[in-house]
């Protein structure tokens, strides 16, 4: 059979996406026909303050929250109409960074441990995958040895590194970063953003990249979409939202950035060298 799948078709397209909580007169409806799409080797910021959406979004894209009504498409297949066999397979092509270094490991698992279950469920002894391991250690700038060990022997930054080296230990078609800098201090997000810096550029990965800070999102992606109250107020090129935003919303968000809108991602990388 001749695959759907071309060059131009999106990693992930969302198209009039809504999500409601409840029903009757205590329903909420958080996301309001949302649209969007990543095409493959591109990074789309998603931005907006607490209460926006945001994380409602990336848990609907990897099956977690029920959608109401739209559709979510992973590279052309509608998430909603995949049979269970596609949707274990789905699992493995989204990955997401979740924002909490400290729960997110499992403490019982060490770090070998942890990344063989990522490269394969059902043969996870580290023994059989240790080149690969050593690999994405290597990759998040660890040293391979740190696999014997387990997460509490690590800090917040360190463990949010395994945790990117999980998630690209699967090799999926797109990763979903969700405010993975913050509970980190300010040096600390800097080593991070850097880290994502690099592998956008090295692994050529698909991404959405979500944060509340859009300064941060200026940085590492190549267009941003604004959420507020679960609607898509901007939707752009990183350049024309951060340079020319058309909604008031998106200039509050600007100049809530520390410093003001002249601050820049530098003084976090001054912070970490």
């Amino acid at each position: 059979m001749t695959s759907s799948v071309t060059p131009a078709t999106p990693v992930l397209e969302v198209r009039d996406l809504e999500v409601t909580f409840g029903s009757g007169h205590s329903a909420a409806k958080v996301l309001k026909g949302v649209s969007t799409a990543i095409l493959r080797g591109k990074t789309l910021g998603i931005v907006g303050e607490s209460g926006s959406g945001k994380s409602t979004l990336a848990k609907a894209i990897v099956g977690l929250n029920p959608v109401s009504a739209g559709s979510i498409a992973v590279n052309g297949k509608d998430v909603s109409r995949m049979s269970a066999a596609e949707r274990r397979a789905m699992r493995r092509e989204v990955q997401m960074i979740p924002q909490d270094p400290y729960s997110s490991l499992n403490p019982r698992r060490t770090i070998g441990q942890t990344l063989a279950e990522a490269i394969d469920p059902v043969r996870s002894n580290p023994r059989l995958h240790t080149d690969r391991i050593t690999h994405w250690l290597s990759t998040i700038r660890l040293d391979p040895d740190v696999a014997t060990r387990y997460p509490h022997e690590f800090s917040g930054g360190q463990r949010q590194r395994i945790a990117i080296a999980r998630a690209l230990a699967v090799e999926p078609r797109l990763i979903i970063a969700d405010e993975i800098t913050s509970a980190l201090d300010l040096s600390v997000q800097a080593e991070i953003l850097n880290l994502i810096s690099r592998l956008r550029t090295e692994l050529d990965l698909t991404m959405a990249f979500i944060s509340h800070d859009l300064d941060v999102v200026h940085h590492v992606s190549d267009d941003i979409m604004v959420l507020f109250h679960g609607e898509v107020v901007e939707l752009g090129d990183v350049d024309s939202v951060y340079g020319a935003p058309r909604h008031p919303y998106t200039r509050k968000l600007i100049d809530s950035v520390p410093g003001g809108p002249g601050f820049d991602i530098g003084e976090r990388r001054q912070a970490a060298a």
